[in-house]
């Protein structure tokens, strides 16, 4: 008789990231808070509302959801297309923040649809392979599964790379599983090297004051080649490319081996931009040091483990598939993130997963993660207590 519980361990690793984030969040936000809103508790509050609603949804999904309604492809399909035509949507209907549109206006609520297109790929491409599982080896079927991918890859791109990669990462997760051929994976890999060195050839050889055009104007607009011209030296731009890498570091530097302190960063009172969000990993290296940040990362890597292990122990393929993208959905994000606030990767904005400041992010990934606890309750993965 199968174990129908979902497991305790994620949701105990889960539940510390997300509190975690809620105090860091109200940390690294008080002094922009009051500045802004007269409130130093104003976006901690949200936060915290959000993650309440995010780990209701996440338990109820877990509890009461059947993960396998979406292995049908009708189901994964109307929910792929939906999100995929929300992201198309977004140059006509969508609200304008610091000059990119990734955001719908819903009252005075702002959803951002690339989120949604996120976990609706993991899940249709899932589905995808497990209707033609026993045709893969046939390339008219990879390219289909590579389609399914790139198509909300290439929209979400215009105004989105980091969350491109992370759509395009978490999809070639599950076809790498799902294939036994390896070597386009490895031509993949080569193809991305090159445009990591296109962009830099371009951001070294091209005039800033001169748009490019083209498909390069759309992969490689100049404000991204700033960003790789000053990931190289980020004091060639101080007081704008340039500034927010070189707060960043100034705070990681600053925090030592065990921090100034919770509460103590310096660098967040008016230095780093918008410290709550994406830059939120160096305002906990600032006040907690290489040792808070290490411990962090390692509640990441066990939350990472665990999940491994509940997809290899997944009662179906269609299970393992969706566990092991939703796993590297997280894994991804946390690697962007932190690569991002050491400068060891250019510029862009992703959030820290369950820790930065962000409605949407928050509780749609909870709710994903909702998916992986109903995957665990019918895993062969031992649970506490059994």
């Amino acid at each position: 008789m199968k174990d129908k519980r979902i497991d305790i361990v994620l949701v105990i690793l889960i539940l510390v990231i997300v509190s975690f984030g809620v105090l860091m969040v109200y940390s690294a936000s008080n002094y922009h808070a009051l500045v802004m809103y007269g409130d130093p508790f104003s976006l901690a509050k949200k936060q915290g509302m959000f993650a309440i609603l995010g780990i209701c949804a996440m338990l109820f999904i877990g509890s009461k959801v059947d993960y396998r309604i979406f292995s049908n492809m009708k189901v994964a399909g109307a929910i792929y297309i939906a999100s995929n035509a929300l992201v198309a949507l977004l140059p006509l209907i969508g609200h304008e923040s610091k000059g990119a549109t990734r955001w719908i206006m819903i009252g005075p609520i702002t959803v951002q649809p690339s989120e949604f297109a996120k976990i609706a790929t993991i899940l249709m491409v899932s589905a995808f392979i497990v209707n033609y599982r026993n045709k893969l080896e046939k390339w008219p079927l990879v390219i289909g599964g590579f389609a399914i991918i790139g198509v909300p890859a290439i929209l979400v791109l215009f105004e989105n790379m980091s969350s491109a990669i992370v759509i395009g990462a978490a999809g070639v997760f599950i076809m790498f599983v799902a294939t036994k051929d390896v070597w386009y994976y490895v031509a993949g890999l080569f193809g991305a090297v090159g445009m990591g060195w296109l962009g830099l050839h371009l951001a070294a050889t091209t005039d800033r004051a001169v748009e490019t055009t083209g498909i390069l104007g759309v992969v490689f607009p100049q404000y991204r080649l700033d960003r790789f011209r000053v990931w190289l030296d980020p004091w060639i731009d101080p007081k704008n490319v340039g500034y927010q890498p070189i707060q960043s570091l100034y705070a990681i530097g600053a925090g030592g081996l065990f921090g100034q302190g919770l509460g103590s960063s310096i660098q967040k009172q008016g230095f780093l931009p918008e410290p709550h969000n994406d830059i939120i990993f160096s305002v906990i290296c600032e006040e907690l040091g290489l040792v808070g940040a290490s411990c962090v990362l390692l509640i990441y890597a066990l939350l990472v483990v665990r999940g491994l292990m509940i997809a290899v122990d997944a009662d179906d393929l269609f299970g393992s598939l969706v566990a092991t993208g939703l796993v590297g959905l997280v894994a991804v994000q946390v690697l962007i993130n932190v690569a991002v606030n050491t400068n060891t990767f250019p510029t862009t904005g992703m959030q820290l997963p369950m820790i930065s400041y962000g409605g949407t992010a928050l509780v749609v990934l909870l709710s994903s993660l909702g998916l992986l606890l109903s995957i665990s309750k019918y895993s062969k993965i031992k649970k506490i207590g059994k």
